[in-house]
């Protein structure tokens, strides 16, 4: 496991405190954490993951990404084409949108 940084590419205000979150990260390893904070994404709290895509470096080696979160640390886990752990890490990046609050 790694610990990768994420950049916040946009936040979207919605009605009452809730946000949506576009973060996006380069990928390294088969199971990356992304720690989100206050300072740098102006988020406090994730409230649920919305959706995660591969924007680049998908091929056979690197097909799929299974995204979940506890407290403010996002798990990426990369998977190849048939459900085995990623191997090719080639200029990888992700984007993972998601439900959170602000300060």
């Amino acid at each position: 496991m790694s610990a990768i940084t994420g950049t916040l590419a946009k936040r979207t205000e919605l009605a009452g405190d809730s946000k949506l979150y576009v973060i996006t990260a380069p990928i390294a390893t088969a199971d990356d954490d992304i720690t989100l904070t206050a300072a740098t994404h102006g988020i406090t709290e994730i409230e649920g993951i919305v959706g995660a895509v591969i924007t680049a470096g998908a091929d056979a080696n690197y097909s799929a990404i299974q995204v979940s979160y506890s407290g403010l640390v996002v798990t990426v886990v990369s998977l190849e084409a048939d459900g085995t752990v990623a191997t090719g890490f080639t200029d990888t990046t992700v984007s993972i949108t998601l439900l959170g609050k602000s300060e």
